[in-house]
């Protein structure tokens, strides 16, 4: 048997595994702080590590639920194995990720391109070192066949802002919850409550809220924010479980509803 311990936690605002990447290099913009343990000396254990462009993070997907030997990965179309896969859900939940360095500020360690949701505990932090850890010639076995995933760049209508701007100044932060699903996956796929609205548009099932889009070949155009709730929710005729059926009652007395 062995026994680890978090040595750090990850703070950022994200806090659900649909909000960040689903592997590094994707959107390298994504900032966070690893929170190093006061009390363990790791002052002394972060000296000399200031100067690498990379660094490797050994983490635990704290969300993980319970695996499966076969699933269907966010690339292709059909199930693999799971140790073919970078899958979250797996025997052990420990992930690796080769992270940007930014900078160091006492126990506290700035990264950018990450994976990483708020509150991931960190096992432990190794220098990357392009020499041992890259690989470049190396073959990826069924990953060889799948286009390399590529963010697509967010546009907005400017209903879709009126409205994201309104659900803002309420406290919801919509537009958090979607640009990196829609970045990287905007299209139907098993899980991700995305339908087709008709020929060329589409909509995002998220929480209570629904978003409708159009994709070009390299943007994502976000056209309208709607309700979820059915009719006999927003007049009180059946009760939610969700509390935040009053901000739909405003939004929908601002703007109405399709």
């Amino acid at each position: 048997m062995f026994e680890f311990f978090p040595i750090a936690y990850v703070r950022n605002d994200r806090k659900e595994l649909y909000q960040v990447p689903f592997q590094t290099g994707l959107i390298e913009e994504f900032e966070s702080v690893i929170e190093l343990n006061k009390n363990g000396n790791y002052e002394e254990a972060l000296q000399d590590l200031e100067g690498m462009e990379r660094i490797w993070v050994l983490f635990v997907f704290h969300k993980a639920k319970n695996w499966k030997p076969k699933i269907f990965p966010p690339r292709g179309s059909e199930k693999r194995g799971l140790f073919a896969t970078r899958s979250p859900h797996r025997p052990n939940p420990i992930g690796m990720s080769a992270v940007k360095l930014k900078r160091i500020d006492g126990l506290k360690i700035y990264i950018e391109d990450h994976d990483f949701i708020d509150g991931t505990p960190v096992l432990d932090i190794k220098p990357y070192l392009p020499y041992v850890d890259s690989f470049p010639d190396a073959g990826f076995g069924w990953l060889e066949d799948e286009s390399l995933p590529q963010a697509l760049e967010l546009a907005e209508s400017q209903l879709f802002t009126e409205k994201r701007n309104f659900l803002e100044s309420e406290g919801l932060d919509l537009l958090s919850l979607i640009d990196v699903g829609l970045k990287l996956n905007p299209y139907p796929r098993k899980g991700n409550r995305i339908e087709v609205v008709e020929a060329g548009t589409y909509k995002l099932a998220v929480k209570t809220w629904r978003v409708t889009y159009r994709i070009t070949e390299s943007k994502v155009i976000l056209e309208d924010i709607l309700s979820g709730y059915e009719k006999e929710f927003i007049d009180g005729t059946k009760e939610s479980k969700w509390d935040d059926i009053e901000l739909h009652r405003s939004f929908l007395t601002q703007f109405g509803q399709k």
